[in-house]
């Protein structure tokens, strides 16, 4: 039969119905989401942690670049299924080698963020943005948005599957894309499941700011299914070696795309959101996730056993600079967040000559 005739009026108030349905399941999804997070902190807590069966042995992507006979590079996935945890950095190494607002406010943020996506979806047509002192000021103002969502976070993020976890971007939006496009395809929020990126956000790549500048906006819109943890480029110490990394560095690309002054407030403004980043993860009480590894033991219960070490990284400050630290950063504590962005697995060479069979652990080949 035919379509019945929609009048002007009729579709704004359809439009107005659907607004408020999702504006309701929005609403729904947040208070969920909060008493999910209480639950499974509670869990922890009292050592009643429910895990989830898990059928599958889960498994890594990598992505990989080959050349066709008419020269043209094209990506592929390689899957990689055994001996995930060790083998998740060592590739990487390898590869390396070779909040509630008011209604003005909310829209506000989605402005904002939703400029960053669009340069996001097509940064060749937004390089006039990408080069102003307009794409500078709405990175201050993402930083000072997002900032307090992630200082009010737990250093351990407790989720629930599904989950889809990736690794180092190092200011390559060229990953990203890929990611959109395999991973997210209609969009972050109409893709089930929580993102979580194990950090490295920023150096190495060419475009470090891009980079930063599209996870974070989607935190802002997206506050309980994007997670960013910490990794050792997200500390001043690494990320502000212009000496080494040269125009790779991600203070280096802050000056010169801003200039100086400008460059330095947008490099220091984003240290300060990394230094309140997470510093792990763990989906369904049974998968650890951390950019580095599993932190050295601090504490001690009272029959002299190692603490639980999420308990240790939950005790980190919710704001700590750790290289450089800040004056109100615990030593051992330091040491814990230290152990979550820089420690690596051992190889099966390191393991059996350089790894103290007591303890687990060895002295690292970064020093």
């Amino acid at each position: 039969g035919r379509e019945p005739y929609l009048t002007e009026d009729r579709a704004r108030s359809l439009l107005q119905e659907r607004d408020a349905q999702i504006a309701a399941l929005e609403k729904e999804v947040t208070l969920l989401s909060n008493k999910l997070s209480t639950l499974s902190k509670s869990a922890q807590q009292t050592g009643h942690a429910k895990r989830r069966h898990h059928p599958l042995t889960p498994y890594g992507n990598l992505v990989t670049e080959s050349e066709s006979n008419d020269g043209a590079k094209r990506r592929q996935l390689k899957h990689l299924r055994e001996r995930m945890g060790r083998n998740a950095s060592i590739a990487t190494a390898a590869v390396l080698n070779a909040l509630p607002d008011d209604e003005t406010n909310r829209s506000s943020t989605h402005a904002l963020a939703q400029r960053v996506a669009d340069m996001f979806k097509d940064p060749a047509s937004h390089m006039d943005y990408l080069n102003s002192e307009q794409f500078a000021r709405d990175l201050l103002k993402i930083n000072s948005k997002v900032k307090p969502i992630f200082e009010a976070e737990p250093r351990v993020a407790f989720l629930q599957s599904p989950a889809y976890v990736f690794g180092d971007i190092h200011g390559n939006i060229e990953d990203l894309h890929f990611f959109s496009d395999n991973v997210w395809r209609l969009g972050m929020a109409l893709t089930a499941g929580n993102f979580v990126f194990l950090g490295d956000f920023v150096d190495r790549g060419m475009q470090c700011l891009e980079v930063v500048a599209y996870p974070f906006a989607m935190k802002l819109l997206l506050p309980h299914k994007v997670f960013l943890l910490r990794g050792n480029h997200e500390t001043r110490d690494v990320n502000g070696w212009e000496e080494h990394y040269g125009e790779r560095s991600f203070i280096y690309q802050c000056r010169e795309r801003f200039g100086d002054d400008l460059g330095f407030r947008v490099w220091e403004q984003t240290n300060q959101v990394f230094d309140r980043l997470p510093l792990a993860a763990v989906i369904d009480q049974d998968i650890f996730c951390v950019h580095g590894g599993i932190p050295r033991p601090v504490t001690e219960n009272d029959d002299g056993s190692p603490a639980s070490r999420i308990q240790d990284i939950l005790n980190v400050p919710k704001v700590a600079g750790i290289n450089p630290p800040y004056e109100h950063e615990d030593e051992s504590y330091q040491q814990v967040a230290s152990d979550c962005i820089w420690s690596d697995p051992a190889s099966d060479e390191q393991e059996a000559h350089g790894v103290d069979p007591d303890t687990g652990f060895g002295e690292s080949l970064r020093g």
